[in-house]
């Protein structure tokens, strides 16, 4: 893999060896994305070319390639997989924490390019949607390694900027996605509201798969501040001043309360939360969440 792409780095690549992501949802009588070989279902769009291996089939070695270089290689096309896997990241403004360059965000990045390289590699199909208070961008999911490298390409040039409104952007992502399909959605979730959950049943109601991480901050976790701290949202720029410590037990109770009411409402719905703190590796954050997984199976 290129060093340019920093959101993958060889830890993520040995930490995900022997990693596969089996979706709890059956396609047509098969489990999706798994147990399908690389050399079937050839389709008519070509993705790329790779270097002919013992075993492949000569029907297609591009003898055009091979007069020009003297070498065998096998054109690829897209294959027509069981799942379409779709990663969905915030990108608004609560996603960039002051003096921490950012890291909520980068951490969903580092996630987020986790999956896709998985996914691409059991030869699933995987698209990516960014949002805040509207959709800001789509790419429809592909299986080829050139759509992976794009893909990656996209998170390095991401930076978290606007307002959020989840709920709307939910349901516009819900109506393009295909049916049972595999969603995964990256952010810190402060939007939690009637609406926000209906949007989570239009992904249901599309008989998708559904999986929230959510993003958390150290500081936001522990309120490790001291004295009186003056606090703006980052979103809206409204400033609010407290006693630190007079205030962190009652601010411990309400954020807690907060995020079982968010892991209550997903158990409800059969969709999976996982919160996890950016003080984790992400490394260790993705084998625990697999090894949690695993267990479901």
């Amino acid at each position: 893999m290129p060093d340019k792409y920093h959101f993958l780095p060889s830890e993520t690549l040995d930490a995900l060896s022997n990693i596969e992501m089996v979706c709890r949802y059956l396609v047509e009588g098969s489990i999706m994305g798994l147990h399908r070989s690389p050399y079937k279902g050839f389709s008519s769009e070509f993705a790329e070319y790779r270097k002919y291996c013992p075993g492949d089939s000569v029907k297609y070695l591009d003898w055009f390639v091979y007069a020009k270089t003297d070498r065998y290689y096998v054109k690829q096309f897209e294959d027509e997989t069981n799942m379409n896997s779709y990663i969905v990241l915030d990108v608004s403004n609560s996603m960039a924490m002051p003096g921490t360059k950012r890291h909520k965000f980068n951490y969903s990045c580092y996630m987020a390019a986790a999956f896709i390289y998985l996914m691409q590699r059991q030869r699933d199909a995987v698209g990516l949607f960014t949002y805040n208070d509207a959709i800001q961008s789509y790419h429809p999911p592909k299986n080829s390694r050139q759509h992976m490298l794009n893909l990656l390409s996209v998170l390095e040039r991401l930076s978290p900027g606007g307002r959020t409104d989840a709920a709307k952007c939910f349901h516009s992502i819900a109506e393009q996605i295909s049916r049972r399909s595999l969603v995964m959605i990256f952010s810190d979730f402060f939007d939690l509201d009637k609406g926000f959950l209906k949007s989570l049943e239009h992904f249901r109601y599309k008989k998708a798969e559904v999986i929230l991480f959510q993003i958390l901050d150290e500081a936001e976790l522990q309120l490790p501040y001291k004295g009186l701290v003056e606090f703006e949202d980052m979103e809206t720029g409204d400033v609010v001043e407290f006693e630190s410590e007079f205030s962190r037990e009652i601010y411990m109770k309400e954020f807690n309360d907060y995020v079982e009411g968010v892991r209550t409402s997903c158990e409800k719905m059969n969709i999976m939360f996982e919160s996890i703190s950016t003080r984790t590796p992400f490394e260790r954050s993705l084998l625990a969440y697999f090894t949690k997984r695993e267990e479901l199976f």
